[in-house]
């Protein structure tokens, strides 16, 4: 077994240009700009100012992706502003016109017009939700008759400003195509892997943006850092990157088919391994794959891909902690082993070849995931080339899932599937698109469940989504949420967003009620608990009242919001109630306990690996001064007692002090 100590050269991925289409990006005021990764010199290509505009913005990308204020800007004091492209485009289909507004101003017309043809108009109102216009979205002219010129558009703004931040025009004389380039595609079933693929280790789970990156002890000696990466909107794709790419080797394991990853580019003869032996959450990278000492077979994996991407990867090694996973919640985020899948599944995007100059349909996967939605509706596009006929789409079935149309440009469209499924459930269609002889078959998948109760969500398997009904906060300490309904208790286990490393419940407090809560299910060693994948909503706060605790508490008062009468706190690790010894924990930072005498403890019930624990959220002395504590009055045995604030045993032969002397009162 032999680490890996090496200082590695940061590589930086290449931009691409897409389908059949020359994009733009405006750069400044007058319009100069780049064709993708290329800046233009306004002479031989790139566009000619008609009309200056007043600023430009450089613009971020938000948590979600999304391309937020960024472009040129066009004021009311500056509106007809715009420009005239120096090439002449042939055969032009369609335009796209990336821009955005204020947060919730911005009104206009943008013009485009393709030599001496008659301008199209792309309207602009106000956005729809206040604070929405400033992400970037797209608007398309499409052409019924391919025209060809020298394009030119401008900006008449009547209200606020309009952002235009980039053109993409689909002609014959278009940039290269996307079928003349490798791509990194999303692995949706583990069948679609083979011998030396090239592999990135995705996040699969939206808005989460990072991919893994490569091995280097002087980022951390144990895991794999995560580094920013590009997906596409529907997560079908990601950007290659060759700080994030590794090798799949196929081999044979004791007769079972495993996996290799090999991490050629930086290290050539070295392999990812699970390396935490039977204590830790590791991930390396190592120079061999068997280790007989200690780790076995730590550089073999298996792979098992669900929910149309979700890759758990196992290793067949000694060490304890086997499955890959993200966590969101370490500082700073990363990719390691552990024992089960309590943190961010992962998924795998392998290199697809270029298919060459010929004529094909590509359409991502449909997979609307799980969720409560009776109705819903996702945008794909249809990537096409060299096609003669437009594109027919149909679905096999139709039942559930509805298209937005039936006929798609023969050089690539938008379209949009939707479903209405009035029952529970999982649902598979085929999407099939189909030109001349060339066709494409899709999956379009969805899994619609109902809200559960607590008593339903505690029964589910282990790792099941799950969305709950509106549950009551009981207690909360740290991340740790207690909740209820009227069927029974449980934790949510707050790990929080993973890209904001925002907790979802911060400004949760006892009482308030939460809706929206979904997460994955996990009995944590006797410990139901979910944790929340998404913000949920916060409603109005009422009143939580412990409820009175049983004879004997066990398991199966677990996350419960107890009272307990007459409980006799003997340390700070132990207390009787009923006669019953029960663990205790300080987990609610008491600065003190009343030890020795009976007292009112209201406490969360945990089960920490097979046994009971108490975690005391507050402990009260009883405020009448004389009175029968814990045993029924009517009881002929011995029974405690309170006089004058002091606790003696009361039996037939008289009153005795705990210590067993007799009792004296003080006159």
């Amino acid at each position: 077994m032999k680490r890996l100590i090496i200082l590695c050269t940061l590589y930086f991925f290449p931009l691409y240009l897409f389908s059949g289409i020359t994009t733009y990006t405006f750069t400044s005021v007058n319009w100069a700009s780049k064709v993708d990764a290329t800046v233009c010199d306004g002479k031989t290509d790139g566009w000619v100012c008609d009309k200056e505009a007043t600023e430009y913005t450089a613009g971020r990308f938000d948590a979600q992706n999304r391309l937020y204020s960024k472009g040129v800007g066009v004021k009311t004091g500056t509106s007809g502003a715009g420009a005239t492209s120096v090439l002449t485009f042939n055969d032009v289909r369609r335009i796209t016109v990336n821009f955005c507004q204020n947060s919730s101003k911005g009104k206009g017309v943008i013009y485009v017009q393709i030599g001496t043809n008659e301008p199209k108009s792309i309207i602009v109102n106000k956005p729809a939700a206040s604070g929405e216009g400033v992400y970037n979205r797209d608007s398309i002219v499409v052409f019924s008759s391919p025209e060809s010129g020298k394009i030119r558009f401008w900006v008449d703004c009547t209200e606020n400003a309009i952002y235009i931040n980039s053109f993409s025009i689909r002609s014959s004389t278009g940039g290269s195509s996307v079928f003349t380039m490798d791509t990194y595609q999303l692995v949706t079933d583990e069948t679609q892997l083979q011998d030396s693929d090239q592999i990135i280790f995705g996040v699969f789970k939206d808005g989460v943006n990072y991919i893994m990156g490569y091995f280097d002890e002087w980022e951390s000696a144990n895991n794999i850092h995560a580094i920013k990466g590009r997906y596409s909107a529907d997560r079908m794709q990601v950007e290659p990157d060759e700080r994030a790419i590794y090798t799949l080797r196929i081999a044979d394991l004791n007769g079972q088919k495993s996996y290799i990853f090999q991490d050629e580019l930086r290290y050539e003869e070295a392999y990812l391994v699970a390396s935490g032996g039977q204590t830790k959450n590791r991930l390396a990278v190592w120079t061999d794959v068997v280790d007989t000492k200690t780790y076995g077979n730590y550089g073999f994996w298996d792979i098992q891909i669900e929910n149309g991407g979700e890759a758990v990867i196992t290793n067949l090694g000694n060490s304890k902690s086997k499955i890959i996973q993200y966590n969101a919640s370490n500082s700073p985020t990363l990719f390691a082993c552990y024992t089960d899948r309590s943190q961010t599944p992962v998924c795998l995007y392998r290199r697809v070849e270029a298919m060459g100059d010929v004529a094909a349909i590509v359409a991502p996967f449909v997979n609307f995931g799980t969720t409560i939605d009776r109705i819903g509706a996702r945008t794909i596009e249809v990537n096409a080339n060299k096609l003669t006929e437009d594109i027919s789409a149909t679905l096999t079935d139709g039942s559930v899932f509805h298209l937005s149309t039936n006929v798609l440009d023969r050089d690539g469209d938008i379209l949009t599937v939707s479903y209405d499924a009035k029952d529970a459930g999982r649902f598979v269609d085929t999407l099939v698109l189909r030109s001349g002889d060339v066709e494409k078959r899709v999956a379009v998948v969805l899994h619609r469940i109902q809200p559960m109760s607590i008593a339903e969500t505690v029964v589910q398997p282990d790792y099941t989504t799950v969305f709950l009904n509106e549950v009551t906060v009981t207690k909360k300490y740290d991340n740790y949420i207690y909740v209820r309904d009227e069927t029974g208790s449980m934790l949510l286990f707050d790990r929080g967003n993973g890209e904001t490393g925002k907790r979802y419940g911060a400004d949760v407090k006892a009482g308030d009620l939460l809706t929206g809560v979904t997460g994955r299910y996990i009995n944590y060693f006797g410990v139901p608990e979910v944790s929340p994948s998404e913000q949920f909503n916060i409603g109005k706060n009422t009143e939580v009242l412990p409820e009175k605790a049983p004879e004997i508490i066990d398991s199966t008062d677990v996350c419960r919001y107890l009272e307990l009468d007459s409980a006799v706190v003997k340390n700070w690790t132990e207390l009787t109630y009923n006669g019953k010894v029960y663990a205790v924990e300080n987990k609610f930072n008491l600065p003190a306990f009343i030890k020795d005498i009976p007292t009112q403890i209201f406490a969360i019930v945990s089960y920490d690996h097979e046994v009971v624990t108490l975690y005391i959220v507050k402990q009260e002395e009883y405020t009448n001064p004389d009175g029968i504590v814990g045993i029924d009055a009517s009881s002929s045995g011995p029974r405690l007692l309170i006089l004058n604030g002091v606790v003696v045993v009361e039996t037939e032969n008289g009153l005795f002090s705990l210590d067993g002397k007799a009792y004296r009162e003080n006159k």
